[in-house]
C-alpha cells in the first residue's frame, strides 16, 4: 500500500489548499456568485460551507490515517475524493464563470487523478482479504440499491412529467441553468455506479469491496451536503419547512453507520 499512500499524500497536500481557498473566497465575497439566481446562490454558499467544514477536514483525516495503514481511512479518502470531483464538476459547469474558474477546474482534475491514480496503485486481492468473509455484505449492497432507486425516483418524478408535457423543470427554472447538472450526473454516473457496486459488493468481487466502501462514505457526504443546503436555502427564504432537512439527516445517519458496521471491528 506504500504507493497508494504517498499517491494520497500528495493530493491531498495539492488538494486541501485549493479547496479552503475556494470555500473561503465564495463565503466572504459578495459579488462571487452575483450572476446565480436566488436558489442557486443559497446552494453554492451552502456547499461551499460544507466543503469547508466537513470535506476538507474528512479529507485530511482520512489521509492522516491512511498513513498509519488505516483501511477504513483509505475507503474514506476515496469516497471523499470521489465526492469532490463529482462536486466540482458542478462547480465547473453549473456556476456561472467567475474569477475561481482556474481553481475549480484544478480541484476538478486533481481530485479524478487523485481516485484513478490511487487506485490503480493499490492490490485489489489485499482489499479485499482485509475484510472478514463471514461478514455479510448483504447491508450495504441492498442500501446501494435503494439509495440508487431513491434518488432515480425522485428525479424521474420531476423529468419524465415535463418531458412528456415539453416544459422546463420548475428546479431548472429556479436555478437559472440550461438542465440540473445533478440530475444528469445522478442518473447517467453516479446511481449506476452505485446500482454496479452493489452487485460487485453481493459477488464478493474485489471491485465491489472497494467501490461498496467508497460509495457509502460519498452517499454518506451527499446526504449531509442535501440536509445542509436545504437549511441554508430555508435561511435564504428560498425553501420551505425543515422536512427535508431531516429526513437526509436520518439518511447520512444510516449510511454512515452502515459503512462503520461494515468495517466491522477493524475499523477502530
Amino acid at each position: 500500500m506504500t504507493p497508494a499512500i504517498r499517491r494520497i499524500t500528495v493530493f491531498t497536500l495539492l488538494l486541501t489548499p485549493l479547496m479552503i481557498f475556494a470555500s473561503v473566497v465564495g463565503l466572504s465575497s459578495g459579488t462571487l456568485y452575483s450572476r446565480e439566481t436566488a436558489s442557486w446562490l443559497a446552494q453554492c454558499v451552502g456547499q461551499d460551507l460544507i466543503d469547508l467544514v466537513v470535506v476538507t477536514p474528512t479529507l485530511l483525516i482520512s489521509a492522516f490515517y491512511v498513513r498509519r495503514k488505516s483501511m477504513p481511512a483509505l475507503f474514506i479518502w476515496l469516497g471523499t475524493t470521489l465526492y469532490v470531483s463529482y462536486m466540482f464538476v458542478i462547480y465547473g459547469f453549473g456556476v456561472h464563470f467567475n474569477r475561481l474558474f482556474l481553481v475549480y477546474s484544478a480541484v476538478l482534475g486533481l481530485s479524478v487523478y487523485a481516485t484513478i491514480a490511487t487506485i490503480a496503485a493499490l492490490d485489489l486481492l489485499a482489499v479485499k482479504s482485509w475484510f472478514d468473509e463471514k461478514r455479510s455484505a448483504r447491508t450495504p449492497s441492498v442500501l446501494l440499491l435503494i439509495l440508487a432507486l431513491l434518488f432515480a425516483a425522485m428525479w424521474l418524478k420531476e423529468v419524465v412529467p415535463a418531458l412528456i408535457q415539453n416544459h422546463v423543470p420548475q428546479s431548472i427554472l429556479d436555478v437559472g441553468l440550461p438542465t440540473n447538472p445533478v440530475q444528469v450526473l445522478d442518473l447517467s454516473i453516479l446511481l449506476p455506479g452505485f446500482v454496479v457496486a452493489a452487485i460487485l459488493l453481493l459477488r464478493k468481487q474485489p471491485w465491489g469491496y472497494l467501490f461498496g466502501s467508497a460509495f457509502l462514505v460519498l452517499a454518506t457526504l451527499m446526504n449531509v451536503t442535501i440536509g445542509a443546503l436545504v437549511l441554508v436555502m430555508k435561511l435564504k427564504g428560498v425553501a420551505e419547512g425543515y422536512a427535508v432537512a431531516v429526513v437526509f439527516a436520518v439518511l447520512a445517519l444510516v449510511t454512515w453507520s452502515v459503512f462503520v458496521l461494515f468495517m466491522g471491528r477493524r475499523a477502530a
